[in-house]
């Protein structure tokens, strides 16, 4: 019977062990303006929460990872729904995973939404447990903007999009993401070229960008510049 035991025991810490495995990364690499945290698998990083000084959370869609050591090392969360994962909201000491989209991300002149939370976490995205919105209705609430945020100081902050012709013999044009627009008039441009997914920013008024991988071309002529895995940007300075 102990040794039965023994290995029911065993094979518990195995099981706890495998859904909360840490994943290393490389070095990751650094400009003058912002952290960069590459995301442990190859998918484009979705949205961001929390505090890179603290717990950072990331969703690459289909799966939620957690850093408290700067990217560093990613610890997979034990959500493994179908359901992709479009944002985040802090609510309290409750965060929400956001899995539907309003409205597009793509827009210079509107806001896209991520709302319909499905699950919840008590532990900064560590564990998830299904959410009851019984308060859910037509507007769609909780929710929380995706491509444009705002500081403390009011101003705000918004992916910057550009109408691109498909070629010089086309009438077709496609839109890109080619940095960050202010409300006071500054553009942030990114050190590469990127799709750019949402903004987030943290009580100190830093600003998060969650994005794909670097990009070496784009519409017609998309790629990768190597690896797929999404980079998300931390401003090193709080944004006025």
């Amino acid at each position: 019977m102990k040794i039965k035991s023994l290995l029911v025991t065993t094979t518990l810490l195995l099981t706890l062990g495998a859904c909360q495995k840490d994943t290393k990364e490389d070095a990751q690499p650094e400009y003058a303006d912002w952290y960069a945290l590459r995301a442990p698998n190859a998918r484009a990083i979705e949205a961001v929460t929390g505090d890179i000084d603290r717990a950072l959370a990331i969703t690459t869609g289909y799966q939620i990872y957690r850093t408290t050591d700067r990217g560093r090392t990613w610890r997979t969360s034990d959500y493994k729904v179908g359901n992709g994962i479009l944002g985040f909201l802090q609510q309290q000491d409750t965060l929400l995973a956001l899995t539907s989209r309003l409205g597009s991300v793509v827009s210079n002149s509107s806001t896209a939404y991520a709302a319909s939370p499905s699950h919840y976490s008590l532990d900064q995205g560590l564990t998830w447990k299904p959410y009851r919105n019984w308060r859910r209705g037509a507007d769609f609430e909780p929710r929380t903007a995706l491509n444009r945020v705002s500081a403390a100081s009011g101003t705000e902050y918004s992916i910057d999009v550009e109408q691109v012709p498909a070629s010089s013999t086309s009438s077709g044009s496609y839109l890109e993401t080619v940095g960050i627009n202010s409300s006071t008039g500054q553009k942030l441009a990114l050190p590469n070229e990127h799709q750019i997914n949402s903004l987030y920013v943290d009580a100190k008024s830093r600003l998060y960008v969650a994005a794909s991988a670097p990009l070496c071309g784009q519409g017609q002529a998309f790629a990768f510049c190597g690896e797929q895995n999404g980079v998300l940007y931390v401003s090193k300075k709080p944004q006025p």
